[in-house]
């Protein structure tokens, strides 16, 4: 009898959202205000630099 395949799913994770909201907080900046630009663009690198971190994380063995 076979053994089932073991399947590796990602955890949860908010970065995705954060990342969205980041993204569009820049976008309207880009039309409205410098602040909301460089407040997007803040909330988009912290985003990233926390999803990448989670993956390593989670690729280690």
């Amino acid at each position: 009898m076979r053994e089932p395949r073991s399947s590796h799913q990602p955890a949860p994770s908010i970065w995705p959202v954060t990342l969205a909201t980041g993204v569009g907080l820049a976008a309207v900046g880009v039309v409205t205000s410098p602040l909301l630009l460089a407040a997007g663009l803040l909330i988009g690198a912290f985003a990233l630099v926390g999803w990448i971190r989670q993956a390593v994380d989670e690729a280690a063995p």
